[in-house]
């Protein structure tokens, strides 16, 4: 008895996982300038890279739609991550690009915090 409520215990955590990956890969694709309008979603933000830099602290951000402070969209990388550290991300300025993830606000402008390659799409 103790055997299949461990194995269906086991099935039900495996259906979840996969129904929120599922959930993950459909989510709502926006362009950067309505990004404003989808704070607290996770969404899909889809635009031109105008440009990457990297802080003195270590931080990427990945702009959409002007060079900072004037950016519709930013893409956040955090230092001592090990996606900041990957030279790469510079190869997508220019690019048009979708970053996936929970759309937040910081100091007035829409932003994605990026921990994974795999929130990054390239076109």
């Amino acid at each position: 008895m103790t055997s299949i409520i461990r194995f269906l215990t086991l099935a039900a955590l495996v259906v979840g996982s996969l129904s929120i990956t599922a959930l993950a890969q459909t989510s709502t694709v926006i362009p950067d300038s309505d990004a404003p309008l989808h704070i607290g979603q996770n969404a899909t933000v889809e635009g031109v890279v105008v440009a990457v830099s990297t802080s003195k602290r270590g931080n990427t951000f990945i702009n959409f739609g002007g060079v900072y402070p004037n950016q519709t969209f930013t893409g956040w990388v955090p230092a001592g991550t090990p996606l900041a550290s990957d030279s790469s991300i510079h190869l997508l300025q220019g690019k048009k690009i979708k970053i996936t993830g929970l759309i937040e606000l910081y100091r007035g402008k829409p932003e994605i915090r990026i921990l994974s390659r795999d929130q990054i799409t390239e076109e």
